[in-house]
């Protein structure tokens, strides 16, 4: 495949994946792509992955997997509750939920923050989208209740949020998922307090 045609497919991309489409080695994919970078014809988000700020498949939240590496993770908390219609204030960057450590990464595309959470909470909630390359992001529920297990936990962190709109919360979806993935229960009594103050009298413990 010729290197114009693969760039005109792929919004994202690593090294590997260029040299393989485009047959050739990994080191001279590795020189071709700085040279358009210097260009300014695609930007290096991290190690060995590119992104084309101008394809018309582009969004920052498809760096997501790329990013992770090895770790599961999704689109979630404010990040996931913007998307959704839950935040009107738009987060300062893209926070994912990861199994690995915690941590914060600056590129081009701006800040992704990886906040850890334990890999029960990963199996339900969670949808892929239907760009190209998919992300995985969490529902409306789910993104609120990591929000709150999160501030449970590192109490510094989402002590206080910006005004939320939680009309289209479903709360049956959300105890259901509340219950199966928080299991300490002082844990999951603290995050049912938070949301009874969310919720008001629409929600009981």
């Amino acid at each position: 495949m010729h290197f114009t045609t693969f760039l005109a497919r792929h919004a994202f991309f690593t090294t590997r994946q260029f040299a393989v489409q485009c047959d050739c080695r990994v080191d001279s994919a590795s020189r071709r792509l700085a040279k358009l970078a210097r260009q300014a014809a695609l930007v290096q988000v991290s190690r060995g992955v590119w992104a084309q700020l101008e394809h018309p498949l582009f969004t920052p939240y498809a760096a997501t997997p790329f990013l992770l590496g090895n770790d599961q993770g999704y689109v979630s908390f404010l990040s996931a509750m913007h998307r959704h219609g839950l935040v009107s204030q738009v987060p300062g960057g893209i926070q994912v939920a990861t199994t690995g450590h915690s941590r914060s990464l600056l590129s081009p595309l701006g800040r992704h923050e990886f906040l850890r959470i334990k890999p029960e909470m990963m199996i339900e909630g969670v949808a892929v989208s239907s760009t190209s390359p998919p992300y995985a992001v969490a529902s409306a529920e789910k993104a609120l209740l990591d929000t709150l297990y999160i501030a449970t936990r590192k109490r510094r962190r989402f002590a206080s949020l910006p005004e939320l709109h939680l009309g289209e919360i479903n709360q049956g979806r959300l105890r259901e998922l509340l219950n199966a993935q928080v299991e300490w229960k002082p844990i999951r009594r603290a995050i049912g307090s938070r949301l009874s103050s969310l919720l008001g009298s629409g929600w009981r413990d």
